[in-house]
């Protein structure tokens, strides 16, 4: 049976542009600003897009990308023409444009009123957690309102992404499940798959060392938690050296996670899949939970979503409309174990980490 087709359409000044041949559009946890490439014949001669214009993506009236045309690239070859377009989120300018604060200083506020503080374009911030205050931030000259706040995000295991508006997200832990599932054999919706098991970026013991800016003596200046990681089986150290205000908690819990994440990064999965939407009829989206069943990558749990790249072709003999969907085990984006089906394999297991503090010797 063939996939059923998404009416995507671009909006543009209160008008919907659609007919387009050939659509991809790709988002994810380690991407602050999703991006979308579309291709159409022609629009009869005329030209309604220019670059920076503001727009939106949607799939079947669902809203996929708020942003901006990015850009704008007719071509012809004989007697074909075409124009490829392509669009990028809202957030791009938080990436690419410097921020412009009459200080560059705040003090005493959190990650998320960081972000607002410095946020001098007007994307917006988003928070699904709350983060403990830092005692101070300073702006370096030319930088990014995301490149300032990722190392902060990164201290604290957050994940900055965009959302379909146009925002800046800060998540720690997944968002939500997917309805249904993926899975293979009859009445499954996986066209194929594949998965890696790897010890790339796996350390043990990881130790995280910090400072306080308030106190003296090696409890406040020379603090370290140290985690293991049972799966390495050969002595492999990573030091990181945490980037805000630090206390014991904090470099145990970030020791701890990343163990777990590096851990939960080493067994991933890509998986294509026919249509755009789960069992429930939405959109998948990054950072959410789906429990995957498929034999022959030795896969029988719940994973987490890394990404998603839509395609749709409606040339003749395209592949039709599909989800490309990168995936983890949950607790590389910070979730919990998962429930498994029985029918997977232990090269996805992973044990806790337990970190211990101390002072740096």
């Amino acid at each position: 049976m063939a996939d059923a087709l998404e009416h995507v359409a671009v909006r543009l000044d209160g008008s919907d542009f659609s007919g387009w041949s050939e659509v991809s559009v790709t988002c994810g946890v380690e991407q602050a600003a999703r991006t979308a490439q579309l291709t159409v014949s022609d629009f009869s001669g005329a030209m309604p897009f220019r670059p920076g214009a503001q727009c939106q993506l949607l799939a079947s009236g669902s809203l996929l990308i708020t942003g901006y045309v990015r850009d704008v690239q007719p071509s012809h070859e004989g007697s074909r023409h075409s124009v490829s377009l392509s669009i990028v989120s809202r957030t791009i300018d938080a990436v690419e444009a410097s921020i412009d604060h009459p200080t560059g200083f705040v003090r005493e506020k959190d990650l998320a009123a960081i972000a607002r503080e410095f946020d001098r374009t007007g994307v917006g911030i988003v928070a699904d957690e709350s983060f403990p205050v830092e005692p101070a931030s300073f702006v370096n000259s030319g930088q990014s309102l995301f490149r300032h706040i990722e190392p902060l995000a990164r201290s604290h295991s957050a994940l900055i992404y965009d959302t379909a508006d146009g925002q800046l997200r800060l998540a720690k832990a997944p968002r939500g499940r997917h309805g249904g599932g993926l899975s293979i054999g009859p009445g499954g919706n996986i066209v194929s798959a594949s998965a890696t098991f790897t010890e790339d970026k796996r350390f043990s013991p990881v130790i995280v060392r910090g400072q306080s800016s308030r106190g003296g003596g090696a409890g406040a200046l020379r603090l370290e938690a140290r985690a293991l990681d049972a799966s390495v089986r050969r002595q492999r150290p990573r030091i990181i050296v945490h980037e805000s205000e630090a206390t014991s908690a904090k470099l145990k819990e970030r020791a701890e996670r990343q163990v777990k994440r590096a851990a939960g990064y080493g067994c991933s999965a890509e998986v294509e899949v026919s249509g755009w939407r789960d069992g429930e009829g939405r959109l998948f989206e990054p950072h959410f939970l789906i429990p995957v069943r498929d034999a022959r990558i030795y896969l029988d749990q719940e994973m987490v979503i890394k990404s998603v790249t839509f395609s749709q072709s409606v040339e003749s003999g395209g592949p039709g409309t599909r989800a490309r969907l990168s995936l983890a085990d949950p607790r590389a984006l910070n979730g919990e174990a998962p429930a498994t089906g029985g029918g997977g394999s232990d090269l996805w297991d992973m044990a806790d980490a337990d970190a211990t503090i101390g002072a740096v010797q």
